[in-house]
């Protein structure tokens, strides 16, 4: 009769080590590779992909105001959304589509007398979760 050898308990134990530390380090890869904001701001106007004359008031002369946003981490084609509000009315919502790996985009506004007061911008990844708020003023 043959006998078969018995393989030790240090397989089972290599291949638990083993799944844990794969278990660890796709959840590491997972949260690394989530969409990511790097700036947002509010600007007079955009110039070759940039904004330009950043700030928190704005002259209503201006005619039109700029939100801007960059992201250095865009690990899938995906959408965000620019959400305007007029003293907390809706006044608009712009879906953007940005793609890997990184990638800048801007809505803005055109304005009218009626605008001056507060705004603010909400921007939000494709399953509306907020990501950042910006706020400003329109003013004489």
């Amino acid at each position: 009769m043959k006998t078969i050898p018995r393989k030790s308990g240090w397989t089972f134990v290599v291949a638990a080590v083993f799944l844990f530390m794969w278990s660890a380090w796709s959840r590491d890869l997972s949260a690394a590779d989530e969409l990511k904001l790097v700036r947002a701001v509010m600007c007079e106007t955009i110039q070759e992909y940039a904004p330009v004359f950043p700030a928190v008031v704005f002259s209503i002369e201006r005619g039109r105001v700029s939100c801007f946003t960059e992201f250095d981490l865009v690990p899938e084609k995906t959408y965000i959304h620019h959400k305007w509000y007029r003293r907390d009315n809706l006044v608009t919502v712009k879906r953007l589509t940005i793609n890997p790996p990184r990638w800048s985009s801007f809505t803005s506004v055109q304005l009218r007398d009626a605008d001056k007061g507060p705004w603010r911008v909400e921007i939000t990844d494709g399953n509306d979760n907020l990501m950042r708020t910006l706020r400003f003023s329109i003013t004489d």
